[in-house]
């Protein structure tokens, strides 16, 4: 009978320590599910930051393009982008002599395309200088300037303030909204790498909320934070 009785307290023991580590087996697949989890959130927090939108392109500008749709600006337009840029106001003048062969309309060197920067039914404009006639004030050595300009009513008239404005070699209005505005793509390289970061409405103005670094070589093509 200790026989037997001394069996029966093996057994006993042994299952008791296989439920043990059964359980212990069950906490260990808990934490793993738990450090899997929050590792994916990590990630897709990191990539929301670093990577801009993948969203629908409305509209796009590049240096030495064209604007597909392009008007003449409201006066009061250029009157703001002017006043917003008096460092330049020399050498826009200079340009606007034409070298004494008769003097350029101001408004000649600013090409504008009519937008919808905000869904509130007033007009909104992108703006920049003109490919033709050139002046040197709004270029770099390959990027050239641009402002947005949205509207908004003011004792029953209409007016304007610049929104953002920047300078680089590629500009995109994309479909996705933020806050009630559009989101912006901005685009800059040099001969070696492309900057491409993405700018939201934060309720105030834009901010940046993602940019990464992508090579130019097409056989090696990799892309990192910025």
């Amino acid at each position: 009978m200790l026989f037997y009785a001394a069996i029966g307290q093996n057994r006993t023991y042994v299952k008791v320590h296989s439920f043990r580590l059964f359980e212990k087996s069950k906490m260990n697949m808990y934490k793993l599910k738990t450090i899997f989890q929050s590792l994916v959130l990590a990630l897709i927090l990191a990539f929301d930051f670093t990577c801009p939108v993948f969203s629908q392109v409305l509209m796009s500008s590049e240096t030495e393009s064209e604007l597909s749709n392009k008007i003449k600006p409201p006066q009061g337009v250029i009157e703001l982008v002017i006043q917003s840029e008096p460092d330049d106001a020399n050498i826009l003048k200079e340009c606007m002599l034409n070298d004494g062969q008769g003097e350029i309309p101001v408004v000649e060197f600013f090409s504008a395309q009519a937008i919808r920067l905000k869904n509130d039914g007033l007009q909104d404009y992108f703006v920049r200088p003109a490919l033709e006639p050139y002046c040197s004030a709004f270029y770099g050595a390959h990027l050239f300037r641009y402002w947005f300009v949205v509207s908004y009513r003011k004792e029953g008239k209409i007016a304007y303030r610049i929104i953002f404005n920047g300078g680089g070699d590629e500009v995109r209005v994309l479909e996705h909204v933020t806050n009630g505005y559009h989101d912006l793509e901005l685009v800059g390289h040099n001969a070696v790498k492309a900057e491409t970061s993405t700018w939201r409405f934060d309720g105030k103005k834009y901010v940046v909320s993602g940019c990464f670094i992508r090579d130019v070589n097409p056989e090696d093509a990799r892309t990192s934070p910025c």
